[in-house]
C-alpha cells in the first residue's frame, strides 16, 4: 500500500475516526454469488473488529468497485485444480477521499471462491486499519 503525504494522511485517519459504513460492494457487470459477498462482507466484519474500527451508518462511506472476476465451477475445481483455472477477485476500495487495490486467486482444490472472497474481505479491512493508523492484530 501507497504512504500517502503527512498532511494528507492525516486527514484522512481523521476522517476514520468514527470508523465507516457497511461496505458497499460495486460488483459492475459481474455476476457475483450472495455466498461471496457474504463471505467477504463477514470478514470484513471480522476483520474491522479485530483491529478496533467500527463500522456504523455515519461512518466515513466505503465501497469496493471490483475490477476483474473469475471462478471456476465447483466440480472442476475438485477434479482439475489447478488446471481448472482459478478463482480470482480485484478491486479497487475507496474510502476517505482515498483508494488502493485488494486482490486474491485461489488455484487449489481447497481454495474456491469463498476462501478468495474471505482474502478480499481482510485486506480491505485491513487496508482501512492502514490508513487509520491502526496495526492489524
Amino acid at each position: 500500500m501507497t504512504t500517502l503525504p503527512a498532511d494528507r494522511g492525516h486527514a484522512v485517519s481523521a476522517a476514520l475516526t468514527g470508523g465507516v459504513s457497511e461496505l458497499q460492494i460495486d460488483t459492475g457487470s459481474f455476476d457475483i454469488s450472495s455466498e461471496a459477498k457474504t463471505e467477504l462482507l463477514g470478514a470484513f466484519h471480522a476483520e474491522m473488529t479485530k483491529i478496533g474500527i467500527p463500522v456504523t451508518a455515519s461512518g466515513a462511506p466505503v465501497a469496493l468497485h471490483v475490477s476483474e472476476f473469475e471462478t471456476r465451477p465447483v466440480a472442476a475445481r475438485i477434479l482439475f485444480g489447478a488446471l481448472a483455472g482459478s478463482d480470482h477477485i480485484k478491486g479497487t476500495v475507496t474510502v476517505a477521499g482515498t483508494e488502493f487495490e485488494v486482490a486474491d486467486t485461489g488455484v487449489t482444490v481447497l481454495g474456491g471462491l469463498g476462501v478468495v472472497a474471505r482474502n478480499v474481505g481482510v485486506q480491505t479491512a485491513d487496508g482501512i486499519g492502514h490508513l487509520a493508523g491502526v496495526v492489524a492484530k
